[in-house]
């Protein structure tokens, strides 16, 4: 090999390694394709849970529009109301510790 041919492939070599840099390492190299990749799949996971999220809810939308015994079971239960026939027992824990 003379020396001009050394000289062409260590050129074709360094520009060869150049772009191989260029394609792994600049702003819309690999990297940054696998990094906004997996950036992708979180932000999708995050939107199906806000569908899901926003079904159930338009579904208990639905049931407190239409369903009156859930309504009478959100009442009752999570509110602590009682209907107009119901009797509601409460246990005084207070007094029971006192008279043992």
């Amino acid at each position: 090999m003379t020396r001009m041919e050394k000289i062409c492939l260590y050129l074709a070599i360094g520009g060869v390694v150049l772009l191989l840099f260029m394609f792994f390492f600049s702003t819309k190299g690999v990297l940054d394709y696998s990094r906004l990749k997996s950036r992708q799949e979180q932000l999708e996971a995050q939107a199906t849970i806000a569908v899901n999220q926003n079904s159930k809810m338009e579904k208990e939308i639905l049931k407190l529009k239409t369903d009156i015994e859930y309504i009478k079971h959100l009442a009752k239960h999570e509110h602590e109301m009682a209907a107009q026939d119901e009797l509601v027992f409460k246990e005084n824990s207070k007094n029971q510790g006192a008279e043992k």
